[in-house]
């Protein structure tokens, strides 16, 4: 028996050791094992009953049990009806895991502003990224300005290759960026299919008479 214990309490503190450091302080940060205990005045259970909650319970928190399995833990080794189960399901909700959760839940907000300050600021990223081209000195940089060739520090976009002028940009981008993008409708003319055999007439010259035969027409015109 002793054997058993001291198996299961090396399992408990491998499982606890792989826990997340904000899962830990969250378990830490709520007395549940004397939760536990004063259920032995306000339920009745036994100190038998009491440790077998206490090591269902832990096996639980270190992930060593599924939550689905705890209550059927529970009735087998407290020897205790399903209603009991329920009632004591619920009350283990109420003064235990819900506030761990909710400790967690703090703890991990905690992390997220922590490393939001601590990430270097846009500022110092923009500082970086308008240093000089190292290895090349500014009488090097003249000589190939001077050639047409320009030196582009690292990270710095080539706006020049956008051929844009500045204070200007095409109406199609500023579409796109400041409102909903609209295609043009194009007005598209439905051509009659009876009329595409039909060829139209040569309109005869001005100078022809209405009725006149431009072959036989007098030499002069």
């Amino acid at each position: 028996m002793d054997d058993t214990i001291d198996t299961l309490k090396i399992k408990i503190d491998a499982a606890r050791r792989n826990l997340s450091e904000e899962t830990k302080v969250a378990i830490e940060a709520v007395p549940w094992k004397i939760a536990i205990l004063g259920m032995r005045e306000s339920k009745g259970y036994s100190f038998e009953q009491l440790g077998d909650l206490e090591t269902e319970t832990e096996l639980l928190l270190c992930g060593l049990l599924n939550p689905e399995d705890y209550p059927k833990e529970l009735e087998n080794r407290m020897r205790i009806p399903g209603p009991r189960v329920d009632e004591l399901v619920n009350e283990m909700n109420q003064l235990v895991f819900s506030k761990m959760r909710e400790e967690l839940i703090k703890n991990t907000e905690r992390k997220k502003i922590f490393e939001t300050k601590t990430a270097p600021s846009v500022s110092k990223i923009e500082q970086e990224m308008s240093s000089p081209v190292t290895g090349i000195n500014k009488d090097e940089i003249k000589v190939l300005d001077n050639a047409g060739i320009k030196i582009i520090s690292a990270g710095e976009p080539d706006l020049t290759a956008l051929e844009l002028n500045s204070g200007t940009t095409p109406a199609i981008l500023t579409q796109k960026f400041t409102g909903s993008f609209q295609i043009p409708t194009v007005k598209t003319e439905h051509v009659d299919s009876n009329n595409l055999n039909k060829v139209a007439a040569p309109k005869a010259p001005a100078s022809y008479p209405p009725k006149g035969d431009p072959y036989r027409l007098p030499p002069e015109e």
